[in-house]
């Protein structure tokens, strides 16, 4: 899945959405010409998939990091069904 954001004012950005079960990247679709504010472009499409997957709960997350602005995330995340540990059990 794709989505569409706005990059810099001038040009737009495509943000990439790889699912697999339990696991997402968001990513942009093209590396080579990052606008300024692809961390706030890929924050903002985080918040948007997280809507619309209401009741996951996020397992981990790893940012990958160019220049010091986030890129892309690994989104690892256990559906709306799932339970966390009981009391006692390792997690």
């Amino acid at each position: 899945m794709a989505l569409w954001r706005e990059g810099n004012g001038n040009s737009k950005t495509t943000i990439d959405f790889v699912e697999r079960p339990n696991y997402v990247l968001i990513c942009p679709h093209d590396l080579t010409a990052l606008p300024a504010n692809i961390a706030v472009i890929i924050n903002n499409a985080f918040l948007d998939w997280m809507q619309k997957h209401a009741g996951i709960r996020i397992r981990e997350i790893l940012p990958l990091i160019q220049d010091g602005q986030t890129i892309a995330l690994h989104v690892w995340y256990d559906g709306p069904d799932v339970q966390g540990p009981r009391e006692g059990e390792p997690r």
